[in-house]
């Protein structure tokens, strides 16, 4: 709950930057798939990797999860972007790199790199078929970044460095 009583929902947030990241694939004639169109869903995440992986491509498919942190209690002193990738993949790991250095050199905040763990690892990364990464753009829990991420123009950077690496 912020200062004036609004909230901050996380799947909100997510939602504008990947309509951002559409709108602007659709500029570069980049294919790509939408595999969360719904807004409620009972079992969303297998749902979504379902789509994921059975949605046919002539050409190589990546997965990309868009979130924004949260650290322990209410508010929280961890601010910084992160990306995750599968452990056992090379190539998310390369994938992953390429996000997060986008997101750093876009926005400047401080960089917790890219993190992976061999157990508990995020469902949508361990269960899709194809390099998958998640990308946690700043803590909705930190009284200073959870302005940020409400501001237009820090959303318009944070889609532009998923493009950018996209198109990378």
């Amino acid at each position: 709950k912020l200062k004036d009583d609004n909230r901050f929902f996380e799947y909100e947030f997510n939602r504008i930057i990947v309509k951002g990241i559409i709108k602007e694939l659709k500029k570069h004639g980049v294919k790509y798939y939408n595999v969360v169109p719904e807004v409620s869903v009972d079992n969303f995440l297998k749902g979504r990797v379902l789509r994921a992986n059975n949605v046919p491509s002539p050409i190589p498919k990546i997965f990309l999860s868009v979130h924004a942190n949260a650290g322990p209690g209410t508010w929280t002193s961890a601010k910084g972007l992160e990306t995750w990738y599968f452990h056992d993949s090379r190539t998310g790991r390369k994938l992953a790199a390429v996000f997060q250095q986008q997101l750093v050199n876009a926005l400047g905040w401080t960089n917790r790199g890219i993190k992976s763990q061999a157990t508990k690892q995020f469902y949508v990364l361990r269960r899709t078929n194809m390099p998958a990464v998640l990308t946690e753009n700043g803590f909705y829990n930190n009284r200073k970044e959870v302005y940020s991420l409400l501001d237009k123009d820090i959303q318009k950077k944070i889609i532009k460095a998923h493009v950018d690496a996209i198109l990378f």
